[in-house]
């Protein structure tokens, strides 16, 4: 296996971890209000996730800029919170419009610092820094990819087979993570 087959499947296998589990949260949450015939929207919003997350995760890594990780470890189910709760409003139960793009893009930028450790202790190693760079955050996104389409699965059985309204399914599906959220948040809490 090459050094660029190597990082993306780390990048990969970094997202779809279970242990990591507030990523594919966020992930449910971010997408949870979509379906299969929004699947240009929803590879909007994952991949400027996915470019915001890599500026912060090179600018950590790079020690460019240092961010207190109790803090990030903190922020990350708050994002995941508010992103839940904004599925609930009426903008956020719309699939189109620019916000949930901005959002995920404010978002990223500190998932990004979530994932700079992790990413620190891999490239270590590594010179030059773009061998293991690129395609750490190419696996990312992939990962990210199968994860919503997962998610695409599910809400496409409770949807269409079992016929669960795609209201009584957003309302399900934010409940659910913002529970779990509140839980990373109390846990994490900083102060």
């Amino acid at each position: 296996m090459n050094s660029f087959e190597m990082f993306t499947r780390l990048g990969f296998e970094h997202i779809t971890d279970p242990k990591g589990y507030d990523h594919i949260l966020f992930l449910l949450a971010l997408c949870g209000v979509y379906s299969f015939r929004d699947w240009k929207k929803i590879l909007i919003v994952v991949t400027v996730f996915t470019i915001a997350h890599s500026i912060t995760l090179a600018l950590a890594a790079f020690k460019v800029v240092k961010v207190d990780s109790s803090l990030i470890e903190f922020l990350i189910p708050v994002t995941i919170l508010v992103t839940a709760i904004f599925n609930l409003t009426k903008a956020g139960q719309t699939t189109s419009g620019n916000l949930k793009v901005v959002l995920s893009g404010l978002f990223g930028l500190i998932h990004g610092f979530g994932f700079s450790n992790f990413y620190r202790m891999v490239m270590l190693d590594t010179k030059p820094w773009y061998e293991s760079y690129l395609p750490f955050n190419i696996g990312i996104e992939l990962g990210q990819l199968a994860i919503v389409l997962a998610v695409l699965i599910l809400s496409f059985i409770f949807q269409e087979i079992f016929k669960v309204t795609r209201k009584s399914w957003n309302i399900f599906i934010s409940g659910a993570v913002s529970s779990i959220s509140i839980t990373l948040i109390i846990e994490n809490w900083p102060f």
